[in-house]
């Protein structure tokens, strides 16, 4: 058994069986692949990686087998599936995901393709009694175990928002995540919370809802990460993640990514103006809480940037036009929130917070003279596109 001192969960216990799934080369990868990126740039302690978010998954996961009184197998199981739930994120998580979901896949699809293709993987989850196909099942959802790695009240946000409130010092994110594991029944169907539970679960939603808004989409990071993303654009052809072999793929990570950017003449600018900080300027900003508001497909984010340019009279590459979407408390809507046995009144609270939350926000490089004309044109465009 080895131990792993970490800052949020306290120690956390490998097996030797575990270890050579937490050695293999695919899980160390994600050593070099930031959790928050260019977050460090507004909180500079965000340094934390998807390592140690999978570490602290694979933990809460065994928290849970305990408190449900799970047989081994299905321990093993759980704890596998939570560490190999992130291996398929792309360099800097979800900024350059959107490279992959322009083609049509997501992280979570190339983490079921690494587990499937991967022999070290394969290898690792024998030795710990499993079978690849049963990892499979449970990232897919088709297992009574999925709701404790993928749903409302899963291994995954339960770290996240610990994680990132300790790291960024933004104590939003604080949650009672015991209370809500030692609350949890696990039905035929997947995990419930009892409905003596229905108050730290409302404390999840409002830690979510700021967590989202004063980290994840705060505007500086916001801003930071559409150069850096701009620049990934410009080399589609060397960093298009949808055509790569597994092998290929484990191969990028944040730090080859960064140094082939910067290595290249044309997105060279863009690494500078991050090493300096020279941030766009935000000059529009919408927010909506629910389905009101605009949905904008990444498709639509160029055309909008070219039309605010053009009546703007200024050139479309000075425009950043951000499209912040987080989504339901669930994938599927507040329902997906199980308290068992039914409350005889709705949470006012979860009912509000479930929803969708979208910011639209446009920026312009910062020396640009033409802000207050990049600004009405902003609010011009988007309220005849998307509105």
């Amino acid at each position: 058994m080895k131990l792993v001192k970490d800052p949020v969960h306290g120690y956390i216990t490998i097996s030797d069986e575990e270890r050579k799934l937490v050695d293999s080369a695919a899980v160390q990868r994600l050593r070099r692949i930031s959790q928050l990126p260019l977050v460090y740039l507004v909180y500079p302690g965000a340094r934390h990686s998807r390592f140690d978010h999978s570490l602290g998954c694979m933990h809460l996961a065994g928290e849970f087998a305990d408190h449900l009184n799970l047989d081994t197998h299905e321990r093993n199981l759980l704890r596998a599936s939570a560490l190999l739930h992130d291996i398929g994120h792309t360099p800097f998580s979800h900024l350059f995901e959107q490279l992959l979901m322009e083609k049509g896949l997501s992280h979570e699809d190339m983490s079921i393709k690494i587990v499937q293709e991967d022999d070290e993987i394969a290898s690792a989850l024998e030795a710990m009694g499993l079978d690849v196909k049963e990892v499979v099942d449970v990232l897919r959802g088709r297992s009574r175990l999925s709701g404790l790695v993928s749903g409302p009240l899963d291994v995954d946000r339960l770290d996240f928002l610990l994680r990132d409130a300790y790291f960024t010092g933004a104590t939003y994110g604080v949650v009672d995540v015991r209370r809500i594991i030692r609350l949890t029944r696990l039905l035929e169907d997947g995990p419930a919370v009892d409905s003596r539970g229905i108050g730290v679960v409302e404390e999840l939603a409002i830690a979510r809802y700021h967590s989202f808004i004063n980290i994840y989409f705060h505007h500086a990071a916001r801003a930071a990460q559409h150069l850096l993303l701009r620049a990934a654009k410009m080399l589609e052809d060397e960093l298009d993640y949808s055509t790569m072999t597994v092998q290929e793929y484990l191969q990028h990570d944040d730090y080859t990514t960064w140094c082939l950017i910067r290595s290249r003449e044309k997105s060279r600018p863009y690494i500078k103006m991050l090493e300096k900080r020279i941030l766009p300027k935000r000059v529009f900003e919408q927010k909506f809480l629910g389905e009101n508001g605009p949905r904008i497909n990444y498709s639509d984010i160029s055309l909008l940037e070219r039309l605010i340019a053009e009546e703007a009279g200024t050139e479309p590459m000075k425009i950043y036009v951000d499209y912040s979407y987080a989504p339901p408390l669930t994938k599927y809507g507040p329902g997906e929130v199980r308290i068992h046995p039914p409350p005889d009144t709705d949470s006012w609270i979860i009912q509000q917070l479930s929803k969708p939350l979208k910011l639209v926000r446009v920026y312009v490089e910062r020396e640009a003279a033409e802000l207050d004309r990049v600004r009405k044109a902003a609010e011009k465009i988007i309220d005849s596109e998307t509105v």
